[in-house]
């Protein structure tokens, strides 16, 4: 099976964070890489305020062998964002990509081990 990842961030007026998050989704491209997960591509997109956006990023796999795009949501909390605005993305994006399998995966909020990442980060901090 032939997939993609997209990873979803808010999006900001400031260039320099949105940079900043697409440098991160090389980063993570390039990790899953070596983790040995098979993805035809990794790409950045964005909810709003920044480019490109959940259908412009999957207009950009149209001549790729992609049958299956999964969203990975790049969000703390299950605010109105995760719960309202990027499901109804996911349905707009369905019915105009009719042939594509597009999954929602759960936010990164919600991932196992995310306590124990931040205090790793703060033990960093004091060093």
């Amino acid at each position: 099976m032939s997939k993609a990842l997209l990873i979803m961030a808010h999006g900001s007026r400031s260039e320099t964070a949105n940079d900043e998050f697409r440098a991160l989704v090389d980063a993570v491209a390039e990790s899953a890489h070596a983790a040995g997960q098979e993805y035809v591509a990794v790409l950045p997109c964005f909810l709003e305020l920044a480019t490109p956006s959940l259908i412009e990023a999957i207009q950009q796999l149209e001549h790729q062998p992609v049958k299956t795009v999964q969203l990975y949501p790049l969000f703390f909390n299950k605010g109105k964002h995760v719960g309202k605005d990027i499901p109804a993305q996911i349905e707009e994006a369905r019915e105009r990509f009719p042939d594509l399998d597009i999954e929602l995966m759960r936010y990164f909020g919600s991932a196992a081990g995310l306590a124990s990442l931040v205090v790793q980060h703060l033990q960093e901090q004091e060093n």
